[in-house]
């Protein structure tokens, strides 16, 4: 039935998967990806470089479809017009069982905003092998594209207004980047290439003053009028090895890598086609997608976790690739995702709790908190998690300072957690005053206030002339603990076992 639903207000988008991918630069800006040996190749953002960068002990490189033989090359852009841009506001991302009344939520919004409005699908359906998987998210967004100067405006008026409420851009491209990059040879050869250029890297490619793993193509592709980005495609298991290490203790039980790769290469797929769209790569190396460590040798540990686990990923009613968030230390009790990031209900992102046996402690109550965070209940209180439990002091002046900076409200006089998560994490919470209040809608804004406090799982009260907050857990508290893997792993527990607790209602799926 849903996807019944789905077919009357969109048409579906279907990754078109090659055997043979072609270097046309606008072939790279489709979500189309190649498979070597059955296993998908991405491309992934390295790093960007200013115009004169030489790239070193490279066989050869491609420019306007002519390969020609080189030991290093030096770079320039020219001729640059950039990528054009637009977006759509989205003002409601819908589950799955609201598609139903998908008309009914569309006029909400086009009342509230005064913003024509429909319903968008963000993703696509990919046909791997022989899975077929679905990334596809649904919002109720403007029907109207804007520019970026347009859109940030909006953005903010509609954050303002709708604080309850998770508002996003949508990009769409209406048209890619284009340039000339002038390419000069170690024998003195000059070449003029076409938006891109296609790089044979050999043993100790070097880039700038950085060296990369060969066995991969590179590209080179412009980024503005002065300079250009260097991306790598390679499998997307390669690319896994590299990002375990930026993820997870090399010293965690091959179990809990083994888990932490699962969820890795799960928002790989999860993410595909919705970031990066006016760019030829599918993710890029920071935080922002997921962190990439690109130079030095990668630990035959983390090597194994991936291998153990190729072609692993999580799906939500046969098909659907999960939401995978992860956060260092949930406290003993992870969160539900809608009360984090104001999203759609995810029946696999409720929260849970992190140890054999659960509490009849409800911690949306400030009371049953405090007596949660006398306990040392989940992750088994490790000595590596050094915030299991934590507390954290703020001078008057201090605390004063960071209020103020962003409302005048006088001196602090209390903290009132106005909505609490069902892992005591504070999502609405009101800072009184002796002028006046604040109220601070978000569990990160919260903790972005609070001089980037670890959790918004606390309590706060002033003793003499500090405030104190009391809390627990490091991060959101969406999805996987870390610590809490890591303690399960070191209980004996496979990876499907830590998965299904974080993850409950998901079924590990090999994909290929």
């Amino acid at each position: 039935m849903r996807k019944n639903i789905a077919f009357f207000f969109v048409i579906f988008l279907v990754f078109s998967l090659s055997a043979d991918i072609s270097k046309e630069f606008d072939f790279l800006h489709s979500a189309s990806f190649s498979f070597k040996e059955n296993v998908p190749y991405i491309r992934v953002l390295v790093k960007g470089y200013e115009n004169g960068t030489k790239l070193d002990r490279i066989s050869s490189f491609e420019c306007n479809e002519s390969r020609i033989n080189a030991q290093s090359l030096t770079f320039s852009v020219s001729e640059f017009t950039p990528a054009v841009v637009k977006y759509k506001i989205a003002f409601q991302e819908l589950a799955q069982s609201e598609l139903k009344s998908h008309a009914e939520k569309a006029r909400f919004w086009q009342e509230r905003s005064g913003l024509e409005t429909s319903v968008f699908v963000h993703g696509a359906i990919f046909s791997i092998n022989k899975s077929t998987i679905d990334n596809r998210e649904y919002f109720i967004v403007s029907k109207e594209l804007f520019t970026i100067g347009e859109a940030d405006k909006l953005l903010n008026k509609f954050r303002d207004l709708f604080p309850e409420n998770n508002i996003l851009l949508i990009p769409q491209t209406e048209s890619t980047a284009k340039s000339v990059i002038n390419v000069r040879t170690d024998a003195g050869k000059s070449y003029k290439c076409r938006n891109l250029l296609l790089v044979y890297p050999k043993a100790g490619f070097t880039a700038g003053e950085d060296g990369y793993p060969e066995g991969r193509n590179y590209y080179l592709t412009p980024s503005g009028k002065g300079s250009a980005d260097l991306v790598t495609e390679d499998s997307v298991e390669n690319i896994l090895q590299r990002i375990l290490p930026g993820e997870m203790f090399l010293a965690a039980p091959l179990e809990t890598l083994k888990a932490q790769a699962v969820a890795a290469r799960t928002d790989i797929f999860m993410q595909l086609g919705k970031r990066h769209v006016s760019e030829i790569w599918h993710i890029c190396s920071e935080v922002h997608c997921q962190k990439v460590i690109w130079n030095g040798k990668i630990d035959s540990k983390f090597v194994q976790a991936v291998k153990e686990t190729e072609g692993d990923v999580l799906l939500f009613n046969g098909t659907h690739v999960a939401r995978a968030p992860y956060c260092s230390s949930a406290g003993g009790r992870t969160e539900d995702i809608r009360n984090v990031w104001f999203t759609a209900e995810k029946p696999y992102l409720s929260g849970v709790w992190d140890g054999d046996e659960p509490l009849d402690l409800d911690l949306s109550k400030e009371s049953d908190l405090r007596t949660f965070l006398q306990s040392d209940y989940g992750e088994d209180n490790l000595k590596m998690n050094k915030r299991h439990r934590w507390e954290v002091r703020f001078s008057e002046e201090k605390i004063g300072s960071l209020l103020n900076s962003r409302k005048k409200i006088g001196r602090l006089v209390s903290v009132k957690a106005l909505s609490r998560g069902v892992s005591g994490r504070i999502y609405k919470a009101e800072f009184v005053g002796t002028e006046d209040s604040l109220t601070v809608y978000g569990e990160l804004n919260i903790r972005k206030l609070l001089d980037n406090l670890y959790s918004s799982a606390f309590v706060a009260y002033r003793e003499k002339n500090e405030w104190v907050f009391s809390g627990m857990g490091w991060g959101h508290g969406v999805g996987m603990s870390q610590m809490g893997a890591i303690s399960l792993g070191k209980k004996g527990r496979d990876f499907r076992f830590i998965l299904e607790r974080y993850y409950p209602k998901t079924e590990i799926s090999k994909i290929y």
